[in-house]
């Protein structure tokens, strides 16, 4: 018997005449329609960011709106905001996070809010530090926050601040550099505000007012009136007298005054032990 060769299998091409062609499967209505929505998108983007009437101008400060400011210097909050001067600010590109971390960073801001109003406004809310303590030195008087950072410099002929403490800083040997803006010596800055939340009440005296001052020969200086005694609180140092001996200091005084403080003329406060210094009493 003879073998056949064997034929090849011919297959049927079975065509699905539901489904449209390569082209029409690519570019189908939905995803025309998300194609047009892009573009539509990106000009609709792209007109708001190039718009004049949403841009505060070139460098222009009128459409931008500072409040809450005593200490702080309008031109150093406006440095700060980063402002364009070459061309339109759009307030849709303005990064207002990035502003606030800038207006934090001036030392006389404790908290600020920054905000775009449309169509072309930007609304700064600046909290300040609260002045605590002033200090006259070299003719000028400077208001300082509770961390000891030096709020401003006022000249001698500016309106006083009779609600905040007073210290008369006369040192010139021993004494410390005040700057605007910056912190200074955290020892000097402790000890002075509390000598300067001291009353009469809290040292156990009659007298209607203390005043408080500071010299190179003597350190920090309290002094009652009517009665004149003057109690020399001293200098202090990170280690062999920190400002932690004044809480020491003011106990003493009160029992010294105890014994009569109408006869003292000049205590000097120096606890060590069971004693807590020594004073001399007024001529009589």
């Amino acid at each position: 018997m003879t073998r056949r060769a064997a034929r090849p299998v011919r297959r049927t091409r079975v065509v699905d005449r539901g489904r449209p062609p390569g082209w029409q499967r690519v570019f189908n209505r939905a995803r025309i329609a998300g194609l047009l929505l892009v573009v539509l998108t990106v000009g609709a983007t792209f007109s708001l960011v190039t718009d004049d009437r949403f841009a505060l101008g070139a460098g222009a400060t009128g459409d931008v709106g500072v409040s809450g400011l005593g200490y702080t210097d309008p031109a150093a909050v406006i440095d700060a905001l980063g402002l364009s001067t070459a061309g339109s600010n759009n307030i849709f590109l303005l990064r207002t996070g990035a502003m606030r971390r800038r207006l934090l960073d001036l030392p006389s801001v404790a908290d600020a809010d920054v905000r775009v109003v449309l169509p072309h406004r930007l609304i700064v809310e600046i909290k300040e530090r609260s002045a605590v303590l002033r200090v006259v030195h070299g003719g000028v008087t400077y208001l300082l926050d509770g961390d000891g950072v030096v709020l401003e410099a006022r000249p001698a002929s500016a309106p006083p601040l009779a609600d905040l403490p007073l210290i008369d800083d006369r040192r010139v040997t021993l004494g410390i550099p005040f700057e605007t803006g910056t912190r200074i010596d955290p020892i000097e800055a402790q000890a002075m505000l509390q000598i300067g939340a001291l009353t009469p009440a809290l040292v156990g005296s009659a007298a209607t007012e203390l005043s408080f001052g500071a010299d190179d020969t003597d350190g920090f200086v309290v002094t009652a009136a009517p009665f004149g005694w003057r109690a020399v609180f001293g200098f202090y140092t990170p280690s062999l007298r920190p400002p932690t001996l004044i809480a020491q200091q003011v106990q003493c005084l009160r029992n010294l005054l105890a014994s009569g403080e109408g006869q003292m003329d000049t205590i000097y406060l120096a606890p060590e032990g069971d004693r807590c210094g020594t004073y001399l009493p007024r001529p009589s």
